[in-house]
Parts: structure tokens; sequence; C-alpha cells
């Protein structure tokens, strides 16, 4: 049972805006290991395709949804006919962007300070 569903279409997305360089996810398991693309430089364009401290950030989030599943599944009984509810984007680059999948809309950014 699961209250957080993870759906990861892309193992590595170039952070860079004019770049669209992705490695899809093969497995569609959100656990891949993507530590090998720390420092590896994007084959498009360049830019760093995977940062050290966006890798700690990506697994501190993951860490937090499986916590959540294993502890508070149980809720999801509680909702009727397996009610969806809005489906969100992350993206994790200097912090976590989040949008609603279906409109687009951008939520708050939480950008890293240091």
């Amino acid at each position: 049972m699961k209250i957080i569903e993870i759906h990861q279409e892309h193992l590595i997305v170039c952070d860079n805006p004019r770049c669209d360089y992705k490695i899809k996810n093969e497995t569609g398991d959100p656990n891949a290991e993507t530590k090998h693309f720390i420092g590896v430089p994007c084959p498009k364009c360049g830019q760093n395709l995977l940062t050290q401290q966006d890798y700690d950030d990506a697994k501190k989030l993951l860490s937090t949804i499986n916590f959540v599943n294993r502890w508070f599944g149980w809720l999801s009984l509680l909702v009727p006919n397996k009610k969806r509810w809005n489906a969100k984007s992350v993206h994790i680059h200097k912090g976590y962007k989040i949008e609603d999948v279906k409109t687009n809309e951008k939520s708050k950014d939480y950008r890293r300070t240091a």
C-alpha cells in the first residue's frame, strides 16, 4: 500500500534549459542507481549531468517517500474507490521544483540557499 506513488520516466535529465538530453529509465524503478552520473558531462551540451548535491537531495526525497509509504501506507485503505490525487512532477537541481502534471502550473521553488 502506497500513498505516494513514483513514476520515473527518465533516469537523468540535463539541467541546461536549452538542452533536451534525457536518459530513459528502462526499468521504471525509482530506486535505480544514478551515482555513476555524478560529474559526467552531458554528451549534447557539456553541462554536468548530475552534481553530488543534486544526487544527495534526490536520495533524501526518495528516502522520505519510502518512509511515508512504509509507515502511513495503510491510510490508502481509507480512500474510497482508490481516488487519484493530482500528479506532480519534481525536478531536483539546486533545490526542488514542483509542477502540476495536468496544468503545468509551477508550485513554489524550494531552492538551496548555500
